[in-house]
């Protein structure tokens, strides 16, 4: 019939994910970050093996890792969590060495190393790409040797290389002090534009774009002028396209909202959750006697890692999709043998795509990141066989790809959508009373707090593989009172009294019912 669809066509979402974006587009957005981690990996690598000293070398591109953290930070902040990268990264090379040889300690290490990262990562705020590297890391450099000498070795090159990775993470400060800042404005100006004109996209990618920016601008460099006046004429362009409120939550779904307040906050059982995967996934790899439980620890927390309930599922498929792809690519590397120059250039280039890629087309990316591990691994440890490292790779992927599932499906399973209710009446009900209060007072600062946690908790709830009933539903009230509370805040910090006002009216209309469905 025509018009319908092949069934190949169909299925190829699901096994490759989205279709690619323009080239140009990805190197633009990108490119800084990919050449810098493609440099801090490959130069200590290349530098190693010069030396005559592969094990080191191996382990200082794993240092190398650092550069992949806080790029799109101020410079400001992104001293230090370039540094806190810089100090996990080397504690996740010491921790994997002085374990290499322990598997079952090793797994319990490696658990105990993503749910530490996610947690760090949740109260820091450093985003992407989270407890992934670290886990690599640790991974990786317990196949490169146990010994005391060796480890201690490692780790030093580990750190010198962090170090290097901080010193080019914070180079473009010097002739370029505002631009992360100004690149986050020109994001959250295209955003405004795009969605001011009609086209298709999410509204929480845009507040969200909106948010960074005026958050870039406000804690940005001081060496040049000011950024925030055109970052509120982007925020005050998309606080007066907010549509129409949204429909009310049905009766039903509001008699499901908890009386109580959490407990613990939401990030405790993502990193229990995470952390436990993990070491359950290189548990059985133990168990089932593969050779490098640590790859299935890893491809446990990149599964675990996606941000929502399709996204999860479906990053399983890509994890093992991509994975195949890269080892058939490694397998020609270790076929054709080539000189060790050329497998260093070919680690840097893989390494440009697989930054270009990871947040547009998670298939492409693994397929990039799989060789590259496996060859971090075989320069390391020259001794270990190519194609025993080939066959084990495809076991132990769809090993944690099963294991994350069980994991995301049985453990704190609805963590984030029980979660919700409660904190979108609470948000609400703060809105309110920045509303009723006078603005400046601390009554503003209580509403920014509850619209960061709410962030939080919304993207937990969207991350469930089966959430709660009426989560949908949630989350579309959740982001209403989103945008009008970063709307109230932001007209009252520009003294704008006649968008406050209009904001105002609309809280008090739009979720004076939000805020009697749960008590703080």
């Amino acid at each position: 019939m025509a018009g319908t669809p092949s069934p190949l066509r169909r299925v190829a979402p699901h096994l490759l994910g989205p279709p690619l974006p323009p080239l140009s587009a990805l190197w633009a957005a990108n490119r800084r970050r990919a050449l810098s981690a493609a440099f801090c990996v490959a130069a200590p690598l290349a530098l190693g093996l010069a030396l005559g000293h592969p094990g080191p070398g191996s382990a200082a591109a794993l240092g190398g890792f650092t550069a992949v953290y806080g790029h799109a930070l101020p410079y400001r902040r992104r001293a230090g969590v370039s540094a806190g990268a810089a100090l996990a990264v080397v504690a996740s090379v010491a921790l994997g060495g002085l374990t290499g040889g322990h598997p079952v300690v090793l797994a319990l290490t490696l658990g105990l190393i993503a749910a530490a990262a996610t947690a760090g990562t949740a109260v820091w705020r450093v985003g992407p790409p989270g407890a992934l590297p670290p886990v690599l890391v640790a991974g990786s450099a317990s196949a490169l040797g146990s010994g005391a000498g060796a480890v201690g070795q490692h780790v030093a090159a580990a750190a010198a290389a962090a170090v290097l990775s901080w010193l080019v993470v914070m180079l473009p400060w010097a002739w370029d002090p505002a631009g992360p800042e100004r690149r986050a404005l020109q994001a959250a100006d295209a955003a405004v534009t795009r969605a001011g004109s009609g086209a298709a996209g999410s509204r929480g990618a845009v507040a969200r774009a909106v948010r960074v920016a005026v958050t870039a601008a406000a804690g940005g460099s001081r060496r040049r002028p000011s950024l925030l006046p055109a970052a509120d004429d982007v925020e005050a362009r998309f606080f007066r396209a907010l549509p129409p409120a949204d429909a009310a939550v049905d009766p039903a779904v509001v008699a499901l909202v908890p009386a109580s307040r959490p407990r613990t906050p939401l990030w405790t059982e993502t990193a229990a959750r995470i952390g436990l995967g993990v070491a359950i996934a290189g548990l059985v790899a133990v168990a089932v006697d593969l050779p490098s439980p640590y790859w299935a620890a890893t491809s446990a927390v990149a599964v675990l890692l996606g941000t929502d309930a399709r996204h999860t599922r479906a990053r399983a498929a890509h994890r093992v999709t991509g994975t195949l792809a890269g080892t058939g690519i490694a397998a020609v590397v270790f076929a054709v043998q080539p000189p060790t120059a050329v497998t260093v250039a070919l680690v840097a280039v893989l390494l440009v795509c697989v930054e270009l890629l990871i947040a547009a087309q998670y298939v492409l990316a693994v397929t990039c990141l799989t060789p590259v591990s496996l060859l971090l691994v075989h320069l390391g440890a020259p001794g270990a066989a190519g194609t025993t490292l080939i066959a084990a790779r495809v076991e132990e992927t769809v090993l944690g790809m099963a294991v994350a599932l069980a994991v995301g499906l049985l453990l704190f399973r609805r963590a984030g959508s029980r979660r919700l209710p409660h904190a979108v009446g609470r948000t609400a009900g703060r809105a309110v009373a920045a509303v009723q209060a006078p603005a400046g007072a601390p009554a503003e600062r209580e509403l920014h707090d509850e619209l960061v946690a709410l962030a939080d908790v919304a993207t937990a709830a969207r991350a469930e593989l089966f959430s709660a009933r009426g989560t949908d539903a949630w989350l579309q009230r959740s982001r209403q009172v989103a945008d009008l509370g970063w709307a109230l805040l932001g007209a009252r910090a520009r003294a704008d009294a006649v968008l406050a006002d209009a904001v105002a009216d609309r809280v008090r209309r739009d979720l004076g019912q939000s805020s009697m469905t749960s008590r703080p």
